[in-house]
């Protein structure tokens, strides 16, 4: 149930994801969408929703990031791609995933979490270092710019 204080409006929302991987970085992924911006007083957290497309591969994907007070960051990814990665810097978090190439083990390094959010949008930046099976396989910059979305309909 909504409260007086909760938020629930549409968003525009700039994503640019920068990686890279054994000294090479590969072009920028840069996407502009629509989504949702939330807050929910209750938990004090803001959500920010888009569905994903094929420019970032994984088309039939919505992507959610809470925001907490505390700092850290919760991704969940709902759809064709089923995830949820919690981001606090300095933190490593490991476990085992079934995938369709057998159970591999799973590592996400923080090292960068930042964020501002308020009723009028604002950013999201994630530093993070993804691992399978004790290897190094890819570095990820995540930037989001959410903005309200102001157009008027008749």
């Amino acid at each position: 149930m909504l409260s007086a204080a909760d938020i629930n409006r549409e968003a525009i929302i700039n994503l640019t994801s920068s990686q890279w991987a054994d000294g090479e970085q590969f072009e920028p992924v840069r996407l502009m969408t629509h989504g949702q911006l939330s807050y929910r007083e209750r938990e004090n957290v803001w959500n920010v929703t888009y569905d994903e497309s094929d420019a970032t591969g994984m088309p039939v994907t919505r992507t959610r990031l809470s925001l907490f007070p505390d700092g850290r960051v919760v991704m969940r990814r709902t759809g064709d791609v089923e995830l949820e990665i919690e981001f606090v810097k300095g933190d490593q978090r490991v476990e085992q995933r079934r995938t369709p190439y057998g159970v591999m083990k799973f590592s996400v390094l923080t090292h960068e979490v930042r964020g501002e959010m308020t009723e009028d949008g604002g950013n999201i930046e994630l530093g993070y270092s993804l691992g399978l099976d004790n290897r190094h396989a890819m570095s990820t910059k995540l930037h989001l710019e959410v903005l309200p979305d102001r157009i008027v309909t008749p």
